[in-house]
């Protein structure tokens, strides 16, 4: 269980630098604060439209907090020279990379479920009561979608080697999900079709917007709270929905963006040279 030594400096690393307390304060603010700020705004509003708001400070900040988190987890060992020590002691290049994995995805579950405990307290002073199952599923879906986000930094941050690189790559990975992304379906329907998309769209237009991992997070946590929900995408497509645009593909990406940077990271950080 090297790996494990690993996780648990990382996390207590964490917590002594303050960065726990702060992404903590950020989400508490940001879930709580603003579902109370909401129930207090619209009384119109019930305990499920609140908790369907989450979803809305999360695909902003759940991104930028595991980033935040991740993106020095091996380049800034690297650059210091600290990465030489810790694999002088029994640690693989796996086992380093995985601690780091488990121990920045700590850092982020500790801050979810905080915020969570204070949005249910929220809950239960303005409504009284709520769906405690729709409640659980968004917060999973929602330490899912963190981790997703850690593991992306994590596997960044293990191909490059100076603190630089890692923070400008951190920055690029963030403008591209959060800023460029809805971009890119435009740009290629522009390649394909030769013009603008209109209002009959094809299927892989919107998998193209999908493969985005805060927008099939968006969706998955959708498809989660009700499966048997009328498809999103159904009206635009007439009825007939592909498969590769339905809810649990969504879970699908998501994991393949956990799995992937994570392998290129390590194929990477594994054949590097540290001296």
């Amino acid at each position: 269980m090297s790996w494990a030594v690993v996780a648990r400096k990382d996390f207590e690393d964490a917590a002594r630098s303050k960065t726990l307390w702060v992404i903590t304060a950020l989400f508490v603010l940001a879930t709580a604060g603003g579902m109370y700020a909401l129930s207090t705004a619209f009384s119109n509003y019930t305990a499920a439209d609140t908790i369907r708001f989450l979803n809305r400070p999360a695909t902003l900040l759940v991104p930028l907090a595991a980033l935040v988190v991740a993106y020095l987890s091996i380049a800034g060992e690297r650059e210091s020279g600290s990465i030489k020590l810790l694999l002088g002691l029994p640690h693989s290049r796996r086992d380093v990379l995985f601690g780091k994995l488990i121990g920045r995805s700590c850092v982020v579950a500790v801050a979810t479920v905080i915020a969570f405990i204070a949005g249910a307290i929220v809950l239960l002073v303005q409504y009284g009561s709520f769906s405690i199952t729709n409640f659980l599923v968004q917060g999973v879906a929602t330490f899912i979608f963190g981790l997703v986000f850690v593991g992306i930094g994590v596997g960044f941050s293990a191909m490059t080697a100076t603190r630089s690189r890692a923070m400008a790559g951190a920055i690029g990975l963030f403008a591209v999900f959060e800023l460029l992304w809805s971009i890119v379906p435009l740009g290629i329907y522009y390649l394909v079709k030769g013009g603008l998309p209109t209002d009959n769209l094809p299927a892989w237009y919107f998998l193209i917007q999908i493969l985005n991992p805060t927008r099939a997070y968006n969706i998955a946590t959708q498809y989660l709270s009700d499966p048997n929900a009328v498809n999103q995408f159904a009206p635009a497509l007439g009825g007939s929905v592909p498969f590769y645009l339905t809810g649990w593909f969504a879970i699908v990406i998501l994991a393949l963006w956990l799995v992937v940077p994570l392998g290129l990271g390590y194929w990477r950080f594994k054949g590097a040279d540290i001296s």
